[in-house]
């Protein structure tokens, strides 16, 4: 979560930045060096391996690239290093519950047990697929509890799930929250999800290189993440990971 604001902090820095010479227009040498000099304090600060960076700026893009995608190889961050989108991929499983209600296979006032009978009669029963797609089911927790890692301890899980609050009443933001809203949709649209995500969104917007699962050719490329132990680690996989990603 730390590393995540703080990329959001550089982006809000870098904003800044620019904003205040709007009067202006930058030429290209003033825009690296704000964007430099942003970055590189960031990086720093939060020990950042590496960073790539995109900057669109009166109709004009900049890209730009920063430190290491690989520090055991020395790898640096090129246009073609793949990073892991993380929970911006909570906009794509957003973007399928709407195209599943858009063309009838659901509706987000039905109730979430409605769709996923392996839940029915529990709390469920009383809980929207709208809800459960904007967190307001009433406290789902941020993760699944970490003993939970199959299909089966997961439903067991939401079958003796209880709310805190009344269902539409408090937004906590929560994996197992949207995630079951993705899964549901694609249990209701008839496909794996991440086959209806990849053919009804990402191939649509051109984005062939945004992947699920990254090909052993491409491995080089991959931008990896670092323990405390600063050993390289990848996004640990679990139930419901295609449909939330944490």
């Amino acid at each position: 979560m730390t590393k995540r604001f703080s990329v959001l902090t550089g982006g809000l820095l870098l904003a800044a930045s620019l904003g205040a010479q709007a009067s202006n227009t930058p030429d290209q040498s003033h825009l690296t060096n704000t964007v430099d000099k942003t970055i590189h304090s960031l990086m720093q600060e939060y020990d950042i391996p590496g960073m790539a960076i995109a900057v669109t700026f009166r109709g004009q893009h900049f890209f730009y690239q920063y430190g290491d995608a690989s520090k055991e190889n020395n790898t640096p961050v090129t246009k073609e290093t793949i990073f892991e989108l993380g929970s911006v991929s909570k906009t794509f499983t957003a973007s399928l519950i709407s195209w599943a209600q858009v063309t009838g296979a659901i509706s987000l006032s039905d109730k979430a047990s409605q769709h996923f009978q392996p839940i029915a009669g529990s709390a469920f029963d009383n809980i929207s697929l709208l809800n459960i797609a904007t967190y307001t089911a009433g406290g789902l927790p941020l993760q699944f509890p970490d003993e939970i890692d199959s299909k089966s301890k997961m439903v067991n899980w939401y079958q003796h799930w209880q709310p805190k609050y009344a269902p539409g009443t408090y937004r906590q933001y929560s994996n197992p929250s949207i995630g079951l809203a993705g899964y549901i949709a694609a249990q209701r649209l008839g496909k794996p999800y991440s086959m209806l995500v990849a053919n009804q969104i990402l191939s649509p917007l051109g984005l062939h290189h945004a992947r699920f699962n990254v090909p052993e050719q491409d491995m080089k490329n991959y931008a990896w993440g670092y323990s405390k132990e600063n050993k390289p680690i990848r996004v640990t996989p679990g139930v419901l990971d295609e449909e939330a990603t944490a």
